[in-house]
């Protein structure tokens, strides 16, 4: 998914970096230079912008940004997962975990005094 605002988006104006109550802050600053029916027409234009984004959001359950984001690491994730995920976990298991050295320390963490105290008795007919 491709965030729907980029295509309206342009360089030639700054943004508040997705702060959108500082967005409104100024643009209603701006607004408020203007008297009459121009100050209407650009409040109307500004709110209805605002509105159809806040649809836009509530339809989706979240920010075109964050859809963005989710669509990229599932893209990623899907092209990691296709190149032999089986083979992969393998050698990361092989090259991360020692499973024999693990299983020693843990007998010798738990099981030494209870071995060693041990009396081994072997009785043959």
């Amino acid at each position: 998914m491709t965030n729907p605002f980029r295509k309206h988006a342009s360089g030639l104006f700054a943004n508040h970096g997705g702060n959108i109550d500082q967005a409104m802050t100024y643009s209603m600053s701006l607004v408020d230079t203007l008297s009459g029916a121009d100050k209407v027409a650009a409040t109307t234009a500004i709110m209805v912008l605002v509105n159809s984004a806040a649809a836009a959001f509530d339809d989706r359950g979240s920010s075109p940004e964050k859809l963005v984001l989710l669509d990229l690491i599932r893209s990623e994730i899907d092209k990691w997962a296709d190149d032999e995920l089986e083979g992969k976990l393998a050698s990361w298991a092989s090259n991360e975990l020692d499973i024999e050295s693990s299983i020693d320390q843990w007998m010798d963490d738990n099981l030494e005094d209870r071995i060693s105290n041990l009396d081994l008795v072997v009785r043959t007919r």
